[in-house]
């Protein structure tokens, strides 16, 4: 992947006036964490509860494993492109789930505010498909990684067990200025 991306910087350098740079982008910059547990409260099994019921769960994305090792010296952009939850273990679908949103989380000690950066789109029982927004996610690294906060939201009794697949995507634009 580094070896591509280098390629396409390369590809894409440009010679203007006094000013020397080169521009890239990487879409698609995907990651995996398979069977992720969501912690459900044990609560009385009632079909319909008297008031909604949400789990959180944070993760952390290390999407920034796929670029190259030295950025100094470069504008980089990262987008969050889309991220996809599909049910697995003993749980049959997500149907329960009325309301889903992920929220970014700022770094330890920063001042910037978490952000909801995507909400659920129309998707099949099993899956919920999470669409991005533009957003600048670049301050919200600590140490390459990105935190995520996923809400599930439900009238229903959730499954005792709530286990999940999930996709995370990014895109990503590199622009190295040999002038600075």
């Amino acid at each position: 992947m580094r070896r591509a991306l280098l390629l396409s910087l390369a590809l894409c350098s440009s010679a203007c006036g006094d000013s020397l740079y080169l521009e890239g982008s990487v879409n698609q910059l995907c990651q995996k964490l398979s069977s992720q547990r969501f912690a459900v409260p044990s609560l009385p099994s009632l079909p319909v509860l008297d008031r909604p019921l949400t789990v959180e769960r944070r993760f952390d994305f290390d999407i920034t494993a796929q670029l190259p090792a030295t950025l100094k010296g470069a504008d980089v952009t990262i987008g969050l492109d889309r991220m996809t939850l599909t049910a697995g273990g003993a749980m049959p679908d997500l149907r329960f789930v009325n309301a889903a949103q992920v929220t970014l989380e700022p770094p330890p000690d920063s001042p910037l505010p978490k952000r909801v950066v995507v909400k659920s789109a129309a998707a099949d029982p099993r899956t919920l498909l999470f669409e991005g927004r533009d957003l600048e996610l670049l301050p919200y690294l600590s140490r390459g990684v990105l935190s995520y906060t996923i809400a599930l939201t439900a009238n229903a009794m959730p499954p005792s067990e709530l286990t999940a697949d999930l996709d995370a995507c990014a895109n990503v634009a590199i622009r190295w200025d040999y002038a600075r």
